[in-house]
């Protein structure tokens, strides 16, 4: 029941990004720029990344690292709202972050336990909270609420193979074909949201298989490594905006494309 719960906790984060478009045009703030509300739907993911990731990462010394990730994803944040370099503005994130992650571990008191595990996971997420800043650069562009609203099908198509795939037969291959599953149904659920949003129905497809091969790949990797049951903890709120973080991606990559 927890891994359903969180897989659906997942499935609505994916639509972050639609909602704040869609928020921003009921209000009228925002219209191309995508406003208050998409940068607050943002903001909202990038702090339960920046919340959970420590955890998730089993990170040694975890109060410095969420203060990394967190300047990192204002950072992120800040320069894709407010500046039109576009993605470079992630770029700069990036290049901010990294130095600040071995600052982090050269004032972190000797002996410096897990000294590999500490860069390379907060590392990495410095590049995760410093994606979703291209979900605001993306949203500086024409037909960004089309591709948002694609990459959330795809989420939560995804999300809905792989809970579907804890019914298979053979626990050996529930995995597998969880992840079969839930590749096919974002591809359908791109295509036919294709109709929907006005585009071709392969370029639908691709862009929600894509999101959706994001957030499968995630909660594989979580549940190899017990990480997508018991009681919620922080590490939760990372699990559950990661793929959000995955997907920021390919939306970006399509909005290039189109």
């Amino acid at each position: 029941m927890e891994r359903f719960v969180r897989l659906l906790v997942t499935s609505a984060v994916g639509f972050l990004p639609a909602s704040g478009l869609a928020a921003a045009s009921a209000t009228g703030l925002g219209d191309r720029l995508g406003g208050p509300w998409t940068l607050a739907a943002a903001a909202l993911a990038t702090a339960a990344l920046v919340a959970g990731w420590p955890a998730m990462a089993r990170l040694p010394e975890r109060h410095s690292a969420r203060l990394t990730l967190a300047l990192t994803g204002a950072a992120a944040l800040a320069l894709a709202a407010f500046w039109s370099g576009g993605a470079a503005a992630v770029l700069v994130a990036i290049a901010l972050g990294f130095p600040a992650v071995f600052v982090r571990e050269l004032t972190r008191p000797a002996p410096r336990p897990d000294l590999v595990r500490s860069v390379t996971g907060t590392t990495s997420g410095v590049m995760a909270v410093a994606a979703m800043g291209l979900w605001m650069t993306a949203s500086r562009m024409e037909h960004f609420e089309d591709l948002a609203v694609l990459g959330g099908l795809g989420i939560a198509a995804g999300c809905l193979g792989l809970g579907l795939g804890r019914a298979w037969p053979a626990p050996s291959w529930r995995a597998l074909a969880g992840a079969l599953m839930g590749l096919a149904l974002a591809g359908a659920a791109g295509a036919g949201g294709s109709y929907l949003v006005v585009t071709h129905w392969w370029a639908g497809a691709a862009v929600a298989a894509a999101t959706g091969a994001g957030a499968i790949a995630v909660w594989l990797v979580a549940d190899s490594r017990g990480l997508a049951g018991g009681p919620w903890r922080w590490r939760d709120a990372a699990l559950v905006a990661l793929p959000l973080a995955v997907a920021a991606v390919p939306v970006w990559t399509a909005q290039l494309i189109r």
